[in-house]
């Protein structure tokens, strides 16, 4: 499995559970220089998340980390899917749950 194959099943299943959320996969930046700072940002419920992906039960890189921790600052909420140790339906569930808890 890939993390460009978790991000398809991701956003498939995140649709599937909340058709209004918004999707957006940073493009990998490999060759071009730069930094990524996560995988991905969503739209839940009108609050923003960022997403990370990492197979083989990696962890963040340190930036990777520090990006995650300033996204929190701002005001989102910053998560981490490892494959294959968490269950991509209970990850969706806790989104849904966080996207629209005190509404």
């Amino acid at each position: 499995m890939t993390e460009k194959q978790l991000y398809g099943i991701f956003a498939a299943k995140m649709k599937a559970a909340d058709p209004s959320c918004f999707c957006y996969k940073i493009p990998d930046t490999a060759g071009l220089g730069g930094k990524r700072p996560f995988d991905l940002v969503l739209i839940s419920g009108g609050k923003p998340f960022a997403i990370e992906f990492k197979i083989n039960n990696g962890k963040p890189t340190r930036f990777q980390q520090w990006s995650l921790e300033k996204f929190e600052i701002a005001g989102g909420k910053s998560l981490v899917f490892a494959y294959p140790r968490m269950s991509m339906d209970n990850f969706v569930k806790k989104i849904v749950r966080l996207a629209y808890e005190n509404i």
